[in-house]
């Protein structure tokens, strides 16, 4: 069952199922995965919740392993930053939210209105779709037009390389 579900995408496209899924229940964990799927010769495909409509998520060849990041689900409270990195200094404070690749968009968009603040990452598929997802695709949605897209308000992200490595990028002057 959980090769079949995750042979495609919200694409609906189906050419193989993958050889394995693997879901992590650790983010400590990615890094490890990764470097064994490499070992053992298989196409790496991340994946949260499946609502991609670009196919980054669809399984080309049999030796492919989704990796599914749905139980990476814990969220920071939001924090409230005057200080952010690089020389610029903000006018006012900044809300800040720490989240894991497999956090539902819905769950972000919850904790910033307990702050009367808006979530600007707004895809239709909100209720499904996961941050990982959102700043793997550049996620907008309707409010994009206001606040800009994920990579528009993402302060720092960690992720896994091709090489199996972790790299943490920082915006600077954000």
């Amino acid at each position: 069952m959980a090769r079949v579900s995750h042979v495609t995408d919200a694409t609906d496209w189906r050419v193989e199922l993958p050889f394995v899924v693997l879901t992590p229940d650790t983010e400590s964990e990615m890094a490890a995965l990764v470097e064994c799927c490499i070992q053992l010769g298989l196409t790496v495909i991340p994946r949260g919740g499946g609502t991609g409509y670009t196919g980054g998520g669809v399984p080309l060849e049999i030796m492919s392993a989704v990796i599914n990041t749905e139980k990476l689900e814990a969220v920071s409270p939001v924090e409230f930053r005057k200080q952010l990195p690089g020389e610029f200094i903000p006018e006012q404070e900044v809300a800040v939210v720490r989240t894991e690749a497999g956090v539902v968009t819905r769950r972000v968009s919850e904790a910033a209105q307990r702050h009367g603040l808006v979530f600007a990452v707004d895809p239709t598929s909100q209720d499904a779709s996961t941050i990982g997802g959102n700043v793997a695709m550049n996620a907008g949605g309707k409010k994009a037009v206001l606040w800009g897209t994920a990579l528009d308000n993402l302060l720092s992200w960690r992720m896994v390389t091709p090489d199996a490595e972790w790299v943490e990028v920082t915006r600077l002057n954000h």
